[in-house]
C-alpha cells in the first residue's frame, strides 16, 4: 500500500525515535525508548500501534524514562501469520517481559489502554507465577474492553472474529475510509492531527498487515475465556492499581473503568468528555492522570 506524504512522514519520523529488537522466537519487535528517570511502560492496544503515545511522550520523558513498543502483528514489528504463531494476549504479555528485560528494565509502573490493558494484567499474573523478568511496581488501566459483557462492541469488532467477516475486511479495505469511520472514537476528533489518526489505519495494513487481522482480533474472544484468570488476580495482588478513563468512549465505556475500580480496590480517574483514545485526544490530562497517581 502506498503512503500519502504526511503519513509517510508520520511513519519515517516514528521508526528514526525507535529501534527493533529480535525476540528468542527469531521475530522483529520494534521499540521506542524516551527520557530518563523511573521506568514507565505503555503498551498500545487494538487495531493501532505504540505510536498512539506519541503525544503525551513530551508530558511524560522530563520525569520518567518511557517504553514503548509494537506488539508482534503490529506496527512496524513483525507480522508473521503462519499456524505456529501464536497471537493470544498471554503470549503478547510473554513478549512484552522480553522487550522490557532487553531494555535493561528492572522495575516499571505499566500502563495499558485498550488490548494493552489486558496485556498488562496478564503481565501481573505472570509476575505471580513468577515468569516476568521484571517487577511491576504498579499497574495503570486506561480505556478497555476488559470486562467484555459490559462492552458496547460495534458489529464490525464482531464480524471481525470470524473468517468471513475478516476476509470481507480485508478485500474491501480502504484506510482512508476506514479513518474516517475511527472517527467516532474521539469525543473531538480535531483535538488530535487528522494524520495521526490517518497513520492509524494505514499501519493496521502495513506490511502484510490486514493477512492476519481475524486472529488477532479474537483477542476478545480470550477476555472471556480467561476471565476468572484476569478478574480474580485484583483480589490478591499488592501491585498497586490505578484506573485512568475517558467518559466519552462509545465501546470501553466509563462503566468498565468503575466496575475495574471496584475490583481493584483503585482510584478512578475520569477524563471528562474525552473518548476512547485519552492519550491522543487529551494528552497532557492523560499523562498527569497517569503518572499523578
Amino acid at each position: 500500500m502506498d503512503l500519502p506524504g504526511d503519513v509517510a512522514e508520520v511513519f519515517a519520523s516514528w521508526q528514526a525515535r525507535g529501534r527493533f529488537l529480535q525476540l528468542k522466537e527469531g521475530h522483529r519487535i520494534f521499540a521506542v525508548q524516551e527520557g530518563s528517570g523511573p521506568d514507565l511502560v505503555l503498551l498500545h492496544g487494538f487495531p493501532s500501534s505504540s505510536h498512539d503515545f506519541a503525544l503525551a511522550l513530551p508530558y511524560l520523558i522530563s520525569g520518567y524514562r518511557v517504553t514503548t513498543w509494537d506488539h508482534l502483528g503490529f506496527g512496524f514489528s513483525d507480522k508473521p501469520w503462519d499456524s505456529s504463531v501464536s497471537y493470544s494476549l498471554l503470549d503478547q504479555a510473554r513478549r512484552g517481559g522480553e522487550v522490557v528485560s532487553q531494555l535493561g528494565i528492572e522495575r516499571a509502573v505499566v500502563v495499558g489502554h485498550d488490548m494493552g490493558l489486558t496485556i498488562a494484567v496478564e503481565m501481573l499474573c505472570q509476575q505471580e507465577e513468577g515468569k516476568l523478568p521484571f517487577a511491576m511496581e504498579a499497574l495503570v488501566l486506561c480505556n478497555g474492553s476488559h470486562l467484555i459483557e459490559l462492552a458496547h462492541l460495534t458489529p464490525l469488532q464482531e464480524a471481525l472474529m470470524t473468517d468471513e467477516g475478516a476476509k470481507a475486511f480485508r478485500e474491501s479495505y480502504d484506510a482512508e475510509r476506514f479513518a474516517e469511520g475511527f472517527r467516532f472514537l474521539w469525543a473531538d476528533p480535531s483535538r488530535t492531527p487528522q494524520v495521526h489518526l490517518r497513520a492509524i489505519a494505514y499501519w493496521l495494513a502495513y506490511n502484510g498487515g490486514l493477512e492476519g487481522i481475524g486472529r488477532i482480533a479474537r483477542y476478545n474472544l480470550e477476555r472471556r475465556q480467561y476471565a476468572q484468570r484476569w478478574r480474580s488476580i485484583f483480589a490478591r495482588t499488592r501491585v498497586p492499581v490505578r484506573i485512568v478513563w475517558g467518559d466519552r468512549d462509545p465501546i470501553a465505556v466509563l462503566e468498565i473503568g468503575k466496575r475495574l475500580s471496584e475490583m481493584a480496590r483503585a482510584p478512578l480517574a475520569v477524563l471528562e468528555g474525552v473518548g476512547h483514545y485519552p492519550q491522543m485526544e487529551a494528552p497532557e490530562a492523560w499523562a498527569e492522570a497517569v503518572v499523578g497517581g
